[in-house]
């Protein structure tokens, strides 16, 4: 997977150096943005939030361009576990920052509106993650949960990312589109999860994907 993934880096690097850049354009993006983690040995954990940040394109030829930019993520989640009568909430915030690369290519329908379509790479950087558990487990549960799983929850806060539990480094793959008028955008997309972000045990994956719904307006 991480050979995969450095030449698919290497190929679309060496294509984006390769061809002559045309022209430069900035933007600005605001969405929501709907992350989520899962896993075969998991329970998925949905996230929802909002994302702000600037794009750069580089045109190319024949309708394409490179697409970069640095996008900053807050969001949030709420999941309860329930253990017969007991239960077990967790209270999640996110803080990523996303650095997509992506290859784009437009059509234009008349002087003033196109479609346009992307596929490429993101990498996601985590900047923080505290989880807030509230464990209401009694203590015959608790043995349970023990002696099936290792460690019941506790009640408490930390930070998966300081607490060496998940990666801050997320590689995904997306795609998406949409349309654009004049200068404005809305665009919506989703990015897969490659790697796995369970650093406890590698052998259990836990991948984050999500989708997301923006718009833009280019100067």
């Amino acid at each position: 997977m991480n050979r995969i993934r450095n030449i698919f880096f290497a190929i679309l690097l060496c294509a984006a150096c390769s061809t002559s850049a045309i022209a430069q354009k900035y933007s600005i993006e605001a969405g929501f943005i709907s992350p989520k983690q899962s896993g075969k040995n998991f329970s998925t954990n949905y996230f929802n939030g909002v994302r702000l940040g600037v794009n750069a394109e580089f045109e190319l030829k024949h309708n394409f361009s490179l697409l970069t930019g640095a996008l900053y993520s807050v969001v949030y989640a709420e999941k309860m576990q329930r253990y017969s009568a007991d239960s077990v909430t967790y209270k999640t915030y996110g803080h990523f920052i996303d650095v997509p690369l992506r290859i784009s290519y437009s059509l234009k329908l008349n002087k003033n509106l196109k479609l346009f379509g992307f596929v490429g790479p993101n990498i996601n950087i985590g900047l923080a993650q505290p989880r807030k558990t509230n464990a209401q487990l009694s203590e015959t549960t608790t043995e349970l949960i023990d002696d099936l799983y290792g460690t019941a929850p506790k009640s408490g806060t930390e930070d998966l990312y300081k607490n060496a539990l998940i990666h801050r480094i997320n590689f995904q793959m997306g795609a998406g589109g949409g349309v654009q008028w004049k200068n404005y955008q809305l665009k919506a997309g989703y990015d897969f999860g490659i790697n796995s972000i369970n650093k406890i045990d590698s052998s259990k994956l836990l991948r984050q994907s999500g989708w997301y719904v923006s718009l833009v307006y280019q100067f």
